[in-house]
């Protein structure tokens, strides 16, 4: 599971299973962030894995890692930059 955070349009859940879901300050925001994460996955190959995924969305222009679920101590992940 990962969350990344789209500056002007809201938060994208990716559960791993798969799944995702957008969360924005509004119905509009939410739509247009739901267009962007649809456009971003279909740069995706298949077969893929979550950093195939996590490297599409964080293509979307303003996208940021919030957080990621790993097995390493704080600060060990590549590519970690403080947000938890």
């Amino acid at each position: 599971m990962f969350s990344v955070a789209v500056r002007g349009y809201g938060i994208v859940i990716w559960d791993g299973d798969g799944e995702w879901r957008t969360f924005g300050a509004t119905d509009s925001h939410s739509a247009m962030l739901a267009a962007r994460v649809e456009a971003a996955l279909e740069t995706v190959p298949v077969p893929s894995d979550d950093l195939d995924v996590r490297e599409a969305l964080l293509s979307i222009v303003g996208a940021g890692l919030l957080s990621a679920d790993c097995d390493h101590a704080p600060g060990e992940c590549d590519g970690e930059n403080g947000f938890s």
